[in-house]
């Protein structure tokens, strides 16, 4: 029997990135894998029993949200860490899901990039990845929730289908997915998205011109 293990990336136990975990899970399990979730934040200070299951599965698939244009800042460390015990990673396939708050996916998919990279460097098959857009607004609802719930759907179906197979999932079905719209209408939601950041620094009492505290460093002396 074929073992995989899924990470997930997120600091929340519960939302779309262990939505997507589970859907994954439970699709590989029909197809005779032996799968098991680990999550990564509580246990970042002892990743030593993630080795032991990546040591002994076949796929390695990472899932979770973009934050700043790329998955969280301690999934950078995780890969650091791997790097450190590399006799781990023994050619395994790697795939990636990553999802964020923007419809479009290029914002996003320097996330499945950095995964790339590190396979390249360390003895992985990297085998591709899944972008989805507006991620956040599903707070852990099913994907048919989303604006383009079906295509997400059928495509995220055939990126399933590439994973439980070891094939490599290409980035046109991503692409296909993501939710097409006017630039206007790109716009209009980031015009939206400015005055609802402006209402929380103003609530917060940081100012719009309030003075950037790096330019009084004297970075010559550093």
């Amino acid at each position: 029997m074929k073992k995989a293990v899924i990470i997930n990336l997120s600091p929340r136990k519960k939302g779309t990135s262990r939505m997507l975990a589970n859907r994954c899970q439970n699709y590989l399990i029909e197809q005779n894998y032996l799968v098991e979730i680990f999550h990564l934040y509580p246990n970042i200070k002892d990743l030593k029993p993630l080795f032991e299951v990546i040591n002994e599965s076949q796929t390695i698939l990472m899932v979770g949200p973009c934050y700043i244009d790329t998955y969280p800042a301690d999934t950078v460390y995780l890969l650091e860490e791997l790097q450190k015990n590399n006799e781990v990673l023994h050619g395994q396939n790697l795939y990636g899901i990553i999802q964020g708050g923007m419809p479009y996916v290029h914002t996003h998919e320097s996330g499945l990039k950095m995964l790339e990279l590190f396979a390249q460097e360390n003895n992985l098959s990297y085998k591709g990845g899944f972008v989805i857009g507006m991620g956040a607004m599903l707070n852990g609802q099913p994907l048919d929730k989303l604006i383009n719930g079906k295509k997400v759907e059928k495509y995220f179906s055939l990126f399933m289908e590439h994973l439980a197979k070891e094939e490599s999932s290409p980035a046109s079905l991503y692409n296909e997915a993501q939710l097409k719209m006017p630039g206007m209408v790109y716009w209009l939601m980031a015009k939206a998205m400015n005055r609802k950041i402006d209402k929380f620094r103003q609530e917060k009492g940081i100012e719009d011109h309030q003075k950037n505290p790096y330019e009084e460093l004297d970075l010559s002396q550093s």
